[in-house]
């Protein structure tokens, strides 16, 4: 039998599971920059890798999750979950008909948060 997850994996778990089922039917971001109803950080420059968003800043997770749930809110995505702890964090948003959704996990790395962003949008 399966030892049961702890708090944080199963939220990282269940988060990733819902954004994987969303890209099934949905077309990839575009490579060249982020969709216009996300802004990227400030200071950051994020770097397509397929179909995500890659930077890196010295805010802490929270902070950044802090930018992101209310820049996301102000153009209609809305936090569906949220979560962090000393490895890092994520938030997954989608609006109401879920035309539109973003991951954005953030992994600690010694001090600097190493921010990915997978946004989906579908046709």
């Amino acid at each position: 039998m399966m030892a049961p997850m702890s708090g944080p994996r199963k939220w990282i778990a269940l988060a990733t599971l819902a954004l994987m089922v969303s890209a099934c039917s949905s077309q990839p971001a575009d490579p060249k920059a982020l969709p216009s109803w996300i802004a990227a950080y400030p200071g950051s420059t994020p770097q397509a890798t397929g179909s995500a968003f890659l930077f890196r800043t010295n805010d802490p997770a929270e902070k950044v999750l802090d930018f992101y749930e209310g820049q996301l809110g102000r153009n209609g995505v809305h936090k569906e979950a949220r979560g962090g702890g000393e490895y890092g964090g994520f938030l997954s948003a989608a609006d109401e008909s879920h035309g539109r959704s973003v991951m954005i996990e953030i992994r600690d790395n010694k001090g600097t948060s190493e921010v990915t962003i997978t946004p989906v949008q579908k046709k």
